[in-house]
Formats: structure tokens, C-alpha cells, sequence
């Protein structure tokens, strides 16, 4: 695990990674090897329009992680990040889970796995069709169904490709979120999120057989909701639970101290 010392500071975690590949639908996967690790590897899925750097790096995720001696993983998803250049057209829900398939297997054989928005929606189907590859699940900032992301698809992909400003208002904001970031392949990013679209989210139907931890922001309206997931987990035979983190919105909940306490906490247990 290559690490950086500032002034006999505590060891940290470099940006980019130790070493990445890229899967065959094109899932840019960079790795943290603990060199001494007491447990399974935490394997991490970013949410809607953001990256490994943006979703878990710089909002502070990944020393926190390391210090339970794990090793990392995180992905970036196609037309996200170092895998801004793959077009995601044409992709499936069922070839990103191939390709996590894959990357678990890689990491080791069995993930702790952190979803994160849209990450945490892969991140059920996963957990659902291989749960014996899943030690455990975290659901961050989750939406309950795609009502969410009902947007009207060829406005989006005009915009997103320099044409006029959507009519539709739902639109309008889903491109505006999708820009946020600096640095984005705005079409692909809208690509990802359209194909993903092809395969309803109907959470009730593929309930996961694995420990969950559902975290959401009292102020996330996207998660709102969020507690029924832990619920069918629970129904499902499965422990599970629900924290909800005060004050904090969608975006600022990542960076909250409470929020990876409880992660912390749940690896832990």
C-alpha cells in the first residue's frame, strides 16, 4: 500500500492508486493493497456524475478504510472518471455487475462492498445475484426506485452534446447535476445513466441476503425513503440497519465524521 508521510503524520493513502486495470466494459479499477491485511478488502462504487477521486478520495474515505487493515478497491464507472473515455452505449446493468463480478474475484474472492447513490443501487443488484462474493453491504445515500432519474433521454443527450436547453425541467436539473463536476465527458456520463435506465430498479424484487448498512442524510430528498431497504433486508432474514445522518444533504454527507463512523463501525462488527 503506498502511502505518503507529511511532517511524522499519520501515514495517507496517494492518489492515484497502486496499481488499476480496466475490465472489458470498460470499469477503470484502482487498488490499495494493505500490506498486512486482517480482513477482506472494501470494494467501493461511486455514485451518478462523480468518480473514485471525487466520491471517495477527497471527501475522505480512504485512510479511515485502510486503518481497519483492509485493502481498497474502487471503481470508476464507464464515461466516469479514468474511464471518461468509454462510451457507454449499448451497456447494460448485467455487464457492469459481470465486470464487479469479475473485479471481486480478482480482489480476492469475497468484498465488503460501499455503494454510493447510483453505486448503491448497482451495488443491491450485486449483492443479490452473487452473495457469496459479498461480506457485507453498505446502501449510502440510496434511492428507493428510478422515479429519481426520470428524465426525458433524447433532451439529455441533446444538451449534454451542446444542443438547446431541455424543455423538461426534470432534465434540466439531471444535466445540471451531470456537469457539476470539473473535467466531465458530460455525453458519456449521460450515457451511463440512460442505459442503466433499461433496467427498472425495483428494489423489492432483489433483496440481498447479506449483513446491510443503510446511511442516508436527514436532508437527502434522493434517499428519501431510504430506511425501507433495511427493512427488506431484515424481512429477507438478513441483519440490518438504517442510520440517518443530521443535517446533511445528498452531496455534503459523504465528508460527515458520523457517516464513516458508522461504516467504521459496522466492518468492525
Amino acid at each position: 500500500m503506498h502511502l505518503r508521510t507529511q511532517d511524522d503524520a499519520v501515514a495517507r493513502l496517494q492518489y492515484p492508486a497502486d496499481s488499476s486495470y480496466r475490465t472489458p466494459h470498460g470499469l477503470t479499477v484502482h487498488s490499495w493493497k494493505h500490506p498486512e491485511p486482517t480482513g477482506a478488502p472494501v470494494l467501493l462504487v461511486h455514485g451518478f456524475a462523480s468518480n473514485t477521486l471525487f466520491n471517495w478520495v477527497k471527501t475522505g474515505w480512504l485512510d479511515p478504510v485502510a486503518g481497519t487493515g483492509r485493502s481498497i478497491v474502487s471503481v470508476d464507472l464507464p464515461g466516469h472518471g479514468a474511464s471518461a473515455e468509454v462510451d457507454p452505449s449499448g451497456l447494460r446493468l448485467a455487464d457492469i455487475l459481470n465486470d464487479l463480478q469479475q473485479t471481486a474475484e480478482t480482489a480476492g474472492g469475497r468484498v465488503h462492498l460501499h455503494g454510493y447513490s447510483m453505486g448503491s443501487r448497482i451495488s443491491w443488484e450485486f449483492a443479490h445475484q452473487h452473495p457469496q462474493l459479498v461480506g457485507s453491504l453498505v446502501m449510502g445515500g440510496s434511492p428507493v426506485s428510478d422515479d429519481v432519474y426520470q428524465v426525458a433521454p433524447a433532451q439529455a443527450r441533446s444538451w449534454a452534446r451542446g444542443g438547446p436547453e431541455p424543455a423538461d425541467e426534470a432534465t434540466r436539473r439531471f444535466i445540471t447535476v451531470a456537469a457539476a463536476l470539473p473535467g466531465q465527458n458530460l455525453p458519456h456520463v449521460v450515457e451511463l445513466r440512460l442505459a442503466l435506465a433499461q433496467d427498472p430498479y425495483r428494489p423489492e424484487e432483489t433483496v440481498p441476503a447479506v449483513p446491510t448498512l443503510v446511511v442516508a442524510g436527514a436532508q437527502d430528498s434522493i434517499a428519501a425513503g431510504a430506511a425501507r431497504l433495511a427493512q427488506l433486508v431484515r424481512a429477507a432474514g438478513a441483519a440490518a440497519e438504517f442510520v440517518e445522518i443530521p443535517g446533511r444533504n445528498h452531496i455534503n454527507v459523504l465528508t460527515a465524521r458520523e457517516y464513516k463512523q458508522t461504516v467504521l463501525n459496522f466492518l468492525a462488527g
